[in-house]
């Protein structure tokens, strides 16, 4: 909204009307000096008006007071001419009122000389000079005309009995200065618009963001840097930056010399601080909570190199009755609470990776990435660069930009080594230096990469005979056996069977009648080197033939899970069938089929006859 303090009620109408043929609202009110100025702080407040359009000196008036554009019409000699033109003037002495900024404006002896009289001029500053001025005109014997312009001016004088003009604005004027507040406006509207977007942009700033003006006076303070300070932001807006007490703040602006990435220490907390000096006193100053800039880093690095770093089992996923399983599963919870390296020990398919997982999602690292890799499945140098990246151009087929490492990925999470046993010495000197100084270095990087990672190791080996046989390094050991764990196998936990049969069944849809009672004994007698991973393929095996050919399960298939039946099979491998003949026709035949049961192994055929295979090859080629 444009507002309009008018000098004189024809002023008024005037620009209302060419307001509204040029298709521009205005809210208009008559005024002078300061009648105008409270009129123009009303129209402020209650219009919400962001230009003001007034003439001479109320609009000079007006600019002190206000900080908003004021658009101001000059008075030209020819507006004083065309108002002396348009009245009957009786007397050839005439004064005009002007204000004392347009001293050099309105040219006297020009207007005097055209309209054939005596102009005098009298300049005021406020609306007292204007009544000292009229009272000593009206103390004067020759009783004057008077020519202001400011409709105060002939109201005063009106009512010293004095003839009083004022001054009008033509309509070309009006016109122009309704234009010029146009444009005004839409440039203050694109400005707010720009001023809106740069404060939500710096609101939103994951920085704090403080900036001062040059004469050091605070004029951005964003939530982040309040919150940091420990103040609302309207608290130190436009206050002299100096003049606040708050340390923080002081260790802020420091010494005023530019600095970038600057670490600063306010108590607990530490900052990373970039101060710039544009000059004067102003500066413009972004910081951010180190342990922010750290979590922050760790999100990025999740959602830049998502490989599906998370854990989906819990404790609730680990099927048990067994007292041995309650006792493990028991300490594994203790255990999920402390920050402390943990090894887990047990056979293969004991379900070592379940517990990491479930030991991760009940940690205080639950929310941060779960990373877990097989040892024993990759050769070394494989293995060490998965485990702690490479630098762009560090080998030969090097990724262009590098490759983050592992602990890198599992920063702010877990980290679950499985087989760690199978880990050279070489590469274990290597994860012995991240377990204790807590950073990696990328393999042909030079960086030092701080990580916050907790490890869960694994093995089925027993590492302390590998410590006293120097394949496994003690310190390593002993940095990683700080919280153990030993998951016992399936043949130690016989009650927790049918449970598992149960469960397996309805994983895999099948019906849990395909498996009857005096199987199940069976399975409680059966060893099951192979633990659940072994229980689990049988279970499959047993469904999908059931499911898709129909027949009842043939003994070739659950012979291994009958102990007697194993027994019984195993003998039958050691005996072969030969026709009575002669010696060497005997022999001929022995070393046949035991060539041909071995696949033509006649390593494994010497092994099994008891002789060398220089005996073996002999005794082939003699027959032969």
């Amino acid at each position: 909204m444009i507002g309009v303090i008018a000098p004189y009620s024809k002023f008024k109408g005037e620009v209302e009307i060419t307001a509204k043929r040029l298709n521009i609202p205005i809210v208009a009110e008559v005024g002078a000096l300061n009648s105008g100025l409270r009129k123009a702080k009303n129209m402020i407040k209650t219009h919400k008006v962001k230009v003001i359009i007034a003439r001479a000196s109320t609009a000079d008036y007006l600019r002190e007071k206000l900080d908003i554009p004021i658009i101001k019409i000059e008075i030209t000699n020819f507006d004083v001419i065309k108002t002396l033109k348009s009245t009957d003037i009786t007397e050839s002495f005439v004064v005009l009122l002007n204000h004392f900024t347009d001293q050099n404006r309105i040219d006297i002896q020009t207007i005097s000389e055209i309209m054939n009289i005596q102009l005098d001029v009298k300049y005021f500053g406020n609306e007292r000079d204007i009544t000292r001025h009229l009272n000593t005109l009206a103390s004067q014997n020759d009783l004057q005309s008077i020519v202001g312009t400011a409709e105060c001016v002939a109201a005063t004088a009106g009512r010293k009995g004095m003839q009083s003009l004022v001054v009008y604005t033509q309509e070309e004027s009006i016109t122009e200065a309704l234009l010029r507040s146009k444009e005004a406006m839409e440039n203050l509207l694109k400005e707010e618009i720009k001023q809106r977007h740069l404060e939500t942009i710096i609101s939103h700033a994951f920085d704090g963001v403080i900036s001062t003006n040059q004469d050091g006076y605070i004029t951005v303070c964003n939530d982040v840097a309040a919150n940091y300070i420990g103040i609302f932001e309207n608290e130190i807006i436009q206050r002299y930056y100096k003049s606040i007490h708050i340390p923080l703040l002081k260790k802020l602006f420091g010494d005023g010399q530019n600095i970038t990435k600057h670490i600063i220490n306010n108590g607990n907390q530490k900052f990373v601080l970039n101060r710039n000096h544009l000059g004067e006193e102003s500066y413009v100053i972004t910081f951010q909570e180190v342990e922010t800039l750290v979590e922050s880093d760790s999100n990025i690095r999740s959602k830049l190199y998502n490989r599906g770093f998370f854990a989906k089992y819990h404790f609730e996923d680990i099927i048990h009755k067994s007292k041995e399983m309650k006792q493990t599963v028991s300490l594994a919870k203790a255990y999920s609470k402390s920050e402390g390296n943990i090894l887990i020990y047990g056979e293969s398919g004991t379900g070592k990776e379940l517990f990491a997982q479930s030991i991760h999602n009940e940690s205080f690292r639950s929310k941060g990435p779960f990373v877990a890799i097989n040892c024993a499945a990759l050769p070394e140098n494989l293995l060490e660069s998965e485990l702690f990246g490479y630098d762009e151009g560090a080998f030969t087929g090097a990724k262009k930009g590098g490759k983050p490492g592992l602990f890198e990925m599992a920063h702010k999470g877990t980290i679950f080594l499985d087989e760690i046993g199978e880990v050279s010495l070489s590469l274990q000197a290597r994860l012995l230096r991240v377990l204790q100084e807590k950073e990696v270095m990328r393999i042909g990087g030079e960086k030092i990469i701080p990580v916050d990672v907790r490890v869960i190791a694994a093995t089925n080996k027993n590492l302390k005979d590998s410590v006293e046989k120097q394949k496994f390094r003690e310190d390593l050991y002993y940095r990683l056996n700080i919280l153990y764990i030993h998951i016992p196998p399936l043949r130690k936990r016989i009650e927790d069977i049918e449970l598992l049969i149960d469960a397996l069944f309805a994983k895999y849809g099948g019906q849990p009648e395909f498996i009857t009672d005096k199987m199940k004994e069976d399975f409680k007698r059966y060893n099951w080197p192979g633990n659940i991973r072994e229980l689990e393929n049988f279970i499959e095996r047993i469904i999908t033939i059931k499911q898709h050919l129909h027949e009842d399960v043939p003994l070739t298939v659950i012979k291994h899970a009958f102990q007697p039946n194993l027994a019984e099979e195993a003998a039958m491998d050691d005996y072969i069938r030969v026709k009575v003949g002669s010696l060497q026709e005997m022999e001929t035949e022995i070393y046949e089929q035991l060539l041909n049961k071995f696949d033509g192994n006649k390593t494994l055929v010497a092994n099994k006859l008891g002789i060398s295979r220089t005996t073996l090859w002999k005794k082939v080629k003699e027959v032969t």
